[in-house]
C-alpha cells in the first residue's frame, strides 16, 4: 500500500496512528506535530473513500438535526395574515408525505377531505 500513497498521504496515516498510539485525538496530535489539520483530514477521507482506509468507527456528528438540509417554506397565494401565536391556529393538516396546512378558521370538510387525499384541484 506504501508505493502507491503520495508524500501527504503518508504523513496523513502516519499521523493517524501516531495518534491511535498517544492515546490523543488526531487534531491535537497534528498540532503539536506542526502539520496543518486541514491537509491531513482531507487524505484520510480520500484514502477512505477509495477503500484503502477501513471507515471511521464512530459516525461524523451532524450539524442539522433532520437528514434534510432543507428548511420549511410557507407559501401562499396572497399575503398570510399575521399570526402571532399557534394558539391562533385551529386546526393543522398533515399529510402521509409530509405536507402540512395550518388554518387560522375551520375549512370545509370537502375541501379537507380533498387535500388530505392529494387532489390536486382542492384549493380551488
Amino acid at each position: 500500500m506504501d508505493e502507491t500513497l503520495t508524500q501527504k498521504q503518508r504523513e496523513a496515516v502516519e499521523a493517524q496512528e501516531g495518534a491511535r498510539r498517544a492515546g490523543v485525538p488526531l487534531s491535537d496530535y497534528v498540532k503539536s506535530k506542526g502539520l496543518e489539520l486541514r491537509p491531513v483530514y482531507d487524505a484520510i477521507a480520500a484514502l477512505r473513500r477509495r477503500g484503502a482506509l477501513p471507515p471511521a468507527s464512530r459516525p461524523r456528528k451532524r450539524k442539522f438535526k433532520s437528514k434534510s438540509r432543507f428548511v420549511a417554506v410557507r407559501m401562499t397565494s396572497s399575503p398570510a395574515p399575521t399570526v402571532t401565536a399557534r394558539s391562533d391556529l385551529v386546526c393543522r393538516l398533515v399529510r402521509s408525505d409530509g405536507c402540512a396546512i395550518e388554518c387560522g378558521e375551520w375549512p370545509e370538510p370537502k375541501w379537507v377531505a380533498a387535500v388530505l387525499a392529494g387532489s390536486r384541484d382542492a384549493a380551488s
